[in-house]
């Protein structure tokens, strides 16, 4: 039988019921969705598929697993029966991962493009908490976010998410002090929106100059070096050689400040000043500094 043919009939073949009393489940080769809405699933577990595909390419270094084994997916049908539901989620949450469950739980959103990023985010967070879980650790919190958001979309399309749009309102004047920057997790230490959704910029910033501007080897070896016990400064000179924290948050600056790299912010300043073409609603253009307005804000955890 042909691989598309293959797909297509265990996309098919799913049972009438799911594990829980009220959902049902669909199955793919690497999925068992189950969900709450009767029409949940339409074209979900092909779609999950294409998030796994991709996703192999990044994270299969980190969970060979993940070729063979299934994930659980249960998808509520609303907030408040997920807030709700059996998994008791942080209620500020849009989905929860547990690794050692291999499975998420989120709901259902009014964009499908929102609720494919959570997956994608959520995803990412199941393979590489089992990764650092294996030697009984949790990765740091700027890594864990940062790789869950440079995951949420196709690095092909990049420039799309709004987490790299917002890179552009990043300036020597208000970013996060490295050193200070790492020790920072925004659900213990952190009160003021917009100093949360700095943080997660910046997460998203750092993790994307550490993998998408060097190689995939090179950030595997460095997330090893950390689960292994180095500190990020070791960790930094034994993979990447910068010989510094400093020397790596210059560089890192650096980047940002290059022509290439201003010359793309510049187009997407222009475009988020005009107007959006699915909707017809205008944008308001990026600023540099103040992130409340921003849409990448309906992608952070909820009611802080």
């Amino acid at each position: 039988m042909p691989p598309s043919a293959l797909l297509l009939a265990l996309l098919a073949a799913a049972p009438a019921q799911g594990a829980q009393s009220g959902f049902s489940e669909s199955v793919s080769p690497h999925f068992q969705l189950y969900h709450q809405s009767a029409f949940g699933a339409s074209g979900l577990t092909l779609q999950l598929e294409r998030i796994h595909n991709r996703l192999r390419l990044d994270l299969s270094m980190f969970v060979p697993w993940m070729a063979k084994e299934r994930v659980k997916i249960y998808l509520y049908s609303n907030r408040n029966s997920y807030v709700s539901g059996e998994f008791h989620p942080p209620s500020w949450s849009n989905g929860i991962a547990f690794y050692d469950r291999k499975l998420v739980c989120t709901y259902e959103q009014a964009s499908k493009d929102k609720l494919l990023n959570i997956l994608g985010h959520e995803l990412t967070h199941l393979f590489f908490e089992s990764y650092w879980g294996e030697e009984h650790q949790k990765p740091p919190a700027w890594l864990n976010e940062g790789l869950a958001m440079l995951e949420e979309t196709d690095p092909n399309n990049a420039q799309d998410s709004d987490w790299y749009q917002s890179m552009s309102n990043l300036t020597s004047g208000n970013v996060i002090p490295l050193k200070t920057f790492l020790t920072l997790s925004p659900t213990r230490d952190m009160k003021d929106k917009n100093t949360v959704a700095l943080w997660y910029v910046q997460a998203y910033s750092v993790v994307h100059f550490l993998y998408r501007r060097h190689s995939r080897q090179q950030f595997f070896n460095f997330c090893s070096q950390l689960r292994q016990g180095k500190d990020f400064h070791k960790a930094l000179w034994l993979v990447y050689r910068y010989p510094s924290a400093e020397r790596f948050e210059a560089a890192w600056k650096n980047w940002l400040k290059l022509p290439e790299t201003q010359k793309q912010f510049h187009k997407l300043r222009e475009a988020s000043a005009g107007v959006d073409a699915p909707s017809g609603q205008s944008r308001p253009a990026l600023r540099s500094s103040g992130f409340s307005g921003f849409t990448f804000r309906s992608l952070l955890p909820q009611d802080r």
